[in-house]
């Protein structure tokens, strides 16, 4: 598929059919993230490819906070607590279930390249995005797996290792939702004599 068809038939897909992704694809998808140009070519990431039982303990360790979450948003002293994470997580939780695949994506940490590896792990992360569309697989970007960071991070046994993302691939049941992008001009403008 041509890279610019690619990019237009991306989308964050929220449904997903039960059936598992080749695990050949999902080495196609890991080594398009190797691929992806790092700060220093430092290469700081690292990935957890989880399905089935491990899959779905992640699920369940999303759960378990959502309810500890739910109980503090409900007590006095948090009454004006601005943002609530709970439908995030709890669609978060229902897309992982879903999902053939999880995958997990971590950093080593060092606070001296924090912008730098966070910069390039969101690129790597893109060319994840962009090669499960061109296999024909859906994915969703996911942030709420930081809500859970350590815990996870633990789970693993990862020392020096840091949770920033999470990827769910897996063969698309939504109608491709298109968001509503910007306008260019809304976006840019040229600065020249």
């Amino acid at each position: 598929m041509e890279l610019k068809d690619c990019i237009n038939l991306r989308y964050s897909s929220r449904s997903y059919f039960k059936k598992k992704v080749n695990k050949n694809d999902i080495l196609e998808i890991i080594e398009c993230a190797r691929l992806a140009p790092s700060a220093a070519n430092r290469q700081n990431w690292y990935f957890i490819v989880l399905q089935d039982y491990a899959k779905n303990n992640i699920a369940l360790l999303m759960e378990d906070y959502l309810k500890k979450i739910n109980k503090i948003i409900r007590s006095k002293e948090h009454a004006t607590l601005e943002y609530n994470p709970s439908l995030s997580v709890l669609e978060s939780i229902d897309v992982i279930k879903q999902a053939s695949v999880l995958i997990l994506v971590f950093r080593c940490v060092d606070k001296t390249w924090f912008e730098g590896d966070y910069l390039s792990i969101g690129c790597a992360v893109e060319h994840m995005v962009l090669k499960a569309t061109d296999l024909g697989l859906g994915s969703l970007w996911l942030r709420d797996v930081i809500y859970l960071r350590q815990e996870i991070t633990n789970l693993f046994d990862l020392k020096d290792m840091e949770l920033v993302t999470g990827l769910a691939i897996g063969y698309p049941k939504d109608e491709k939702y298109r968001a509503k992008k910007k306008n260019i001009e809304e976006i840019m403008r040229w600065e020249y004599e």
